[in-house]
C-alpha cells in the first residue's frame, strides 16, 4: 500500500516516474527483496555456525536488496505485465544499464 502511495497516487517527479508501472515494477522487487531477507537471516541467526561464505553471502544479499531498490522505471514502460521494450521485455537497456552500475557501486560499498 505504501508503494502504491508513492508511485501512483503522490510521485515525486512525474515526469520520471511511469505510475502504475513504477508501482509494479516495485512491488515485485519488494517481493524478492523480502524472500531473500528471510532466507538470509534464518542462516545469520545461527550461533552454532561459523561459515566464511555464509559471511559472504550476507553481504552479497545487501548488494543485491540496495541494487533493485535504485533502479527507475522510465516513463514510457507499460504495466501489467511490466513491458519495457527490447531486449527482455522487463529490462531494457536502460534498466540493465542501472543494474550494472548500481550493482558496481554496491559491491563497492559493501
Amino acid at each position: 500500500p505504501f508503494i502504491f502511495l508513492h508511485d501512483v497516487l503522490f510521485p515525486v517527479d512525474s515526469s520520471y516516474t511511469s505510475g502504475f508501472s513504477s508501482w509494479e515494477f516495485d512491488t515485485d522487487m519488494g517481493s524478492l527483496q523480502a524472500a531473500l531477507f528471510a532466507i538470509v537471516y534464518r542462516y545469520c541467526v545461527r550461533e552454532e555456525d561459523d561459515n566464511e561464505m555464509l559471511n559472504m553471502g550476507v553481504v552479497g544479499a545487501f548488494v543485491v536488496v540496495r541494487t533493485l531498490s535504485r533502479v527507475h522505471v522510465p516513463s514510457y514502460c507499460t504495466a501489467a505485465p511490466l513491458d519495457c521494450g527490447d531486449p527482455l521485455g522487463y529490462f531494457d537497456f536502460n534498466m540493465i544499464q542501472q543494474l550494472v552500475l548500481n550493482g558496481l557501486e554496491s559491491a563497492a560499498l559493501f
